[in-house]
């Protein structure tokens, strides 16, 4: 198994979360999954223009299939800002366990997350299916 390490995110979506965090007391650091994606911003992850992502790298708004490593069963998902979370359209929200351990990622790699229970997943990013900034969309 090889898990990425280092992660790439746009400066709109890096820019977003962070007034996301700044929005909320302690900019947002008492919420766990918020907090994780603050950190992700400010250190380990790849921060590029909306230009220079490379399509295949998971951003906010890109819809992707994954594998459940577990379960073998294959979800596809729009990455989405909180505001715009909708279960029935299949939209998940970058806050989730899913949605954090999807962004950034490429095709092909495996991505681990904790699940409310404690229990951990490992998910495979296996294609994308659109990206906004791919497709131009680059103040989407």
């Amino acid at each position: 198994m090889t898990y990425e390490i280092t992660r790439v995110i746009t400066e709109l979506d890096a820019a977003r979360i962070r007034e996301l965090g700044n929005r909320l007391p302690d900019q947002g650091m008492g919420l766990q999954a918020l907090g994780e994606l603050l950190d992700m911003v400010a250190g380990e992850a790849e921060i590029v223009p909306g230009k220079r992502v490379p399509a295949d790298v998971v951003t906010v708004n890109t819809r992707v299939s994954f594998r459940d490593e577990l379960t073998d069963a294959v979800h596809t998902v729009t990455v989405v800002y909180p505001q715009d979370f909708s279960i029935p359209d299949r939209r998940i929200s970058l806050l989730s366990p899913v949605g954090r351990a999807l962004l950034g990622r490429r095709v092909g790699h495996l991505a681990s997350f904790e699940l409310p229970d404690g229990t951990t997943r490992d998910i495979r990013i296996l294609e994308i299916h659109y990206q906004p900034e791919a497709s131009g969309e680059l103040t989407r």
